[in-house]
């Protein structure tokens, strides 16, 4: 009998496995019974990852990847015990800071700090996907995450409680970066469809994550669904991306984000 599940018996590949998104999108994936291959920074001290290996452990493996360094996919793929090709990719690699931990000028944020989240956010995923493009099957789906920074910008009132009052201005070069990689992945996807590889983004708005509750209920009040997106509501979008539904996408960028960037 065939399974029903769309992703049964695919090989998907989760790039940045640990943090708060990650352990949500290889569970999902397990759930549908795709092989998983968990692989990023921090996987071993990431207790939710490891709960969700410990549920699934036939279906998930795990390996340590740092997209920021050069790599070679098929060593990677030793480590984790499968070979190719690989049936989808899912970039959830990013880094961002706690809201309430920036500075309060944009001009405060030195090239230093710009390096380095372009370092993780663009140029380490663009990297990192070259490497694997000669893996993908034909066909298959590649996901990169985006955000709701990459379309508009982040309101001051959102941040303004943190700091005594005095305010926080979110990194700008996150929403660049993020802004960069929807542009990457349209003309990733462009070029790469005569292959059968398909490439979008999905952009999530304000995920549930432990917030605090000021912040939380500011953000709230800008969400036209007023309120915050929870697993429920984005792992869905994942694997409709990932799967033979949306045979018929790519270089598009499909946002999830309650309306926020509606109005």
């Amino acid at each position: 009998m065939m399974s029903n599940k769309r992703l049964a018996g695919k090989k998907i590949l989760v790039v940045g496995a640990a943090g708060n998104l990650g352990p949500r999108w290889v569970k999902a994936l397990a759930e549908e019974s795709a092989l998983v291959l968990a692989a990023g920074l921090g996987l071993e001290s990431d207790d939710s990852l490891s709960g969700v290996v410990g549920e699934y452990p036939d279906n998930v493996k795990q390996a340590e990847l740092d997209i920021t360094q050069s790599f070679d996919p098929e060593e990677l793929f030793a480590r984790l015990g499968v070979g190719g090709p690989i049936d989808g990719i899912v970039f959830n690699s990013g880094i961002d800071a706690i809201p309430g931990t920036g500075h309060t000028k944009l001009e405060d944020y030195d090239r230093d700090e710009w390096a380095r989240i372009f370092g993780v956010n663009l140029f380490g995923i663009v990297s990192a996907l070259n490497a694997f493009i000669p893996w993908l099957a034909n066909p298959s789906s590649v996901v990169v995450l985006g955000s709701l920074y990459g379309i508009v910008s982040p309101k001051p009132a959102l941040y303004s409680h943190f700091n005594g009052g005095s305010g926080s201005i979110k990194h700008p070069a996150y929403g660049a970066s993020k802004a960069a990689l929807v542009a990457a992945a349209r003309q990733y996807g462009t070029h790469l469809a005569p292959q059968g590889i398909r490439v979008n983004t999905l952009t999530l708005g304000g995920v549930a994550a432990g917030q605090d509750e000021t912040f939380v209920k500011s953000f709230q009040q800008h969400v036209p669904q007023n309120r915050m997106l929870t697993a429920d509501d984005i792992v869905p979008a994942m694997l409709f991306l990932l799967s033979h539904d949306s045979q018929g996408m790519t270089a598009q960028n499909l946002i999830v984000d309650g309306g926020y960037t509606a109005w």
